[in-house]
């Protein structure tokens, strides 16, 4: 008899994953060159997923063709000068599309048809990831021949997609700091210029700190949504068979109602931290109505209102077209949500005014709270950044509000008198 369960083996394997996927993740926050980054980043998934074969290209600057950095299980004579053009074969599939990609037999699958795997293959499956920072790709990543002779999967595929995310954001952070040790090495030899390379620096050192701190919250969004998605998954499944059941009792059926809300809501928050590590937004092709987006805001925090005797005042124009729905519930509902929070209390003030003026979209949302302490205005936007306690957030909102506004090619900016009130103005392009 052995010494696991067949259970506790899966546990036990699943907790083997997990641990090293976060020696993954602390890997490549630690490279401190390109090189370095893509030849250990590959040695470590391919070491993850079994695979004795794989390559990391990265985008030309010119965007056109994809050219080989890094290779595993190539011979030399296959790695010289290797160039892979937009839409050829798995890589340039890939990259043309930015999407991630199994195939279970290259040999088989109508996607590729054109293509002619090399005779030293071992087996005839691939997974495939893109490279991406909000919607630039930098790369794509291909792994293939499982030492095991098996086929990969889908889970192994979201695997190296999340795990692709970290090296994309930590080759940026690499860029970044490149550019940042050229400026300082130009300031020791160009003096007339060392007040503006300077700015340039702190500003380069800020954007790495913030990167850094993207990059903790992929390891972080990437635990959650592995440890959550599967019991979630089984709460809400079960959840809507109770409520197909419960058709006459409406007030166990009003409590099952309020269970799947809570469990949407959980679900949002790990889709909104993945959203926030890897700067991925919705593409727009839906419209949504801005009255209906501000009362499905407004409805999330209904309970607080009531308990705190906040009046709420709205001042909406009634021409607001629709507008493309890139996030704009979110951002409602976090600035929303702050206000409420900052309203200490009892009988305080929260006014929503919005209107279309030259082809913009302004909305306004002024509250009666406890306000911003002075010279924090600009900090409030950055990756974990809040003044609350522990219990009410831990500083993501108004980043995932920052970067959808950026997304609408918007404008968003804070007034706040400290102990008095606070006013968000945010202008969203229509066109």
């Amino acid at each position: 008899m052995g010494l696991f369960t067949k259970t506790e083996q899966e546990d036990k394997a699943q907790l083997d994953a997990f641990q090293q996927i976060s020696e993954i993740c602390a890997l490549v926050a630690t490279a401190l060159n390109e090189h370095d980054l893509l030849e250990k980043s590959l040695q470590q998934i391919m070491r993850l997923v079994g695979a004795t074969r794989g390559s990391i290209f990265l985008l030309d600057p010119d965007g056109k063709d994809l050219t080989l950095q890094t290779a595993i299980g190539l011979k030399k004579d296959e790695q010289k000068q290797m160039i892979k053009k937009m839409g050829e074969g798995i890589i340039g599939h890939v990259a043309k599309r930015k999407l991630p990609i199994v195939v279970d037999d290259i040999e088989t699958d109508d996607r590729f048809h054109d293509f002619k795997a090399r005779k030293s293959y071992r087996t005839p499956s691939f997974i495939c990831a893109p490279l991406i920072i909000k919607d630039r790709l930098i790369g794509v990543i291909n792994i293939t021949d499982k030492e095991s002779g098996l086929r990969f999967t889908k889970n192994e595929m979201q695997l190296l997609d999340f795990l692709s995310s970290q090296i994309a954001l930590n080759h940026r952070r690499i860029e970044l700091y490149q550019k940042f040790k050229n400026i300082v090495r130009e300031t020791q030899t160009l003096k007339d210029r060392l007040g503006q390379s300077d700015q340039e620096a702190q500003n380069l050192k800020k954007q790495i700190h913030i990167h850094e701190r993207l990059a903790t919250i992929g390891k972080l969004a990437g635990g959650i949504a592995h440890e959550f998605n599967n019991p979630l998954d089984g709460v809400m499944r079960y959840t809507n068979l109770c409520l197909e059941h419960i058709k006459d009792d409406e007030v166990v059926r009003g409590y099952l109602l309020e269970i799947k809300h809570g469990l949407n809501r959980m679900a949002n928050i790990v889709k909104n931290l993945l959203a926030c590590s890897r700067n991925e937004l919705p593409r727009g092709e839906q419209r949504i109505n801005f009255q209906q987006a501000l009362e499905r805001s407004l409805a999330g925090v209904h309970t607080d209102i009531e308990h705190k005797n906040i009046k709420v005042e709205k001042k909406i124009e009634g021409n607001i077209p629709l507008i493309r729905d890139l996030g704009l519930e979110r951002i409602l509902a976090n600035i929303i949500r702050n206000a409420v929070e900052a309203i200490e209390s009892d009988s305080g003030k929260i006014t929503i005014e919005a209107g279309c003026q030259n082809d913009t979209l302004h909305i306004k949302i002024d509250d009666t709270g406890v306000g911003i302490p002075a010279g924090d205005g600009e900090r409030i936007f950055e990756p974990f950044y809040t003044t609350k306690s522990i219990n009410k957030g831990c500083g993501l909102g108004l980043t995932i509000v920052g970067e959808i506004v950026k997304a609408y090619n918007g404008k968003i900016h804070v007034k706040s008198d400290p102990g008095k009130q606070t006013t968000f103005f945010v202008d969203l392009p229509l066109q």
